[in-house]
């Protein structure tokens, strides 16, 4: 389907759910996302989308109360990307996710007793220029710097260097997972 008809859909959406479901919801320019882009927002949830924001296929978006999303300028997502934001997730500009990529600022409490469905969240920051390959999931309190790259099936948490590449070889402990 041609891309302005993209747009013409896109900019009925994002004013239906500033009128209707996000008082806070901002984009500069135009939006390029897939017909099947789900995208949940409260009330009170803080969303700005960039200019160009792109995907192709499905994204999932779920922001919740009080919870904020910031995309930069150019980022594209690949088919089936999903964020998760309960507190606050940021992405730069020029930034591409691969298929399957999973973005999720919160966990669900745990104990001996089992999981609660009580939620634990901290924010989420990637720089600009980042490349984050496919079915990689970052983490809750994770910081990757600018001109990054995350290796396809990387499981990501904690604070990423400017400049650096994550592989799978990495090797993580288990206090790193906490």
């Amino acid at each position: 389907m041609k891309p302005y008809f993209r747009v013409m859909y896109n900019t009925a959406k994002m004013q239906w759910l500033r009128k209707f479901k996000c008082s806070s919801f901002a984009t500069d320019g135009i939006q390029l996302f897939g017909w099947n882009t789900k995208i949940s927002v409260q009330r009170s949830s803080n969303v700005h989308f960039g200019r160009k924001v792109n995907s192709d296929g499905r994204l999932t978006i779920f922001v919740g109360e009080n919870a904020k999303l910031t995309i930069g300028d150019s980022v594209y997502f690949n088919e089936g990307c999903m964020l998760s934001s309960h507190e606050s997730i940021t992405i730069g500009d020029h930034c591409l996710f691969g298929p399957n990529v999973m973005v999720i600022d919160n966990d669900h409490e745990y104990s001996r007793d089992g999981v609660s469905t009580n939620v634990v969240s901290a924010p989420i920051t990637i720089g600009n220029n980042c490349w984050i390959g496919a079915n990689a999931v970052i983490l809750r309190g994770t910081t990757i710097g600018d001109n990054c790259v995350i290796g396809a099936g990387c499981i990501v948490k904690g604070n990423i260097p400017d400049s650096s590449k994550v592989t799978q070889d990495r090797k993580l402990n288990i206090e790193e997972l906490k």
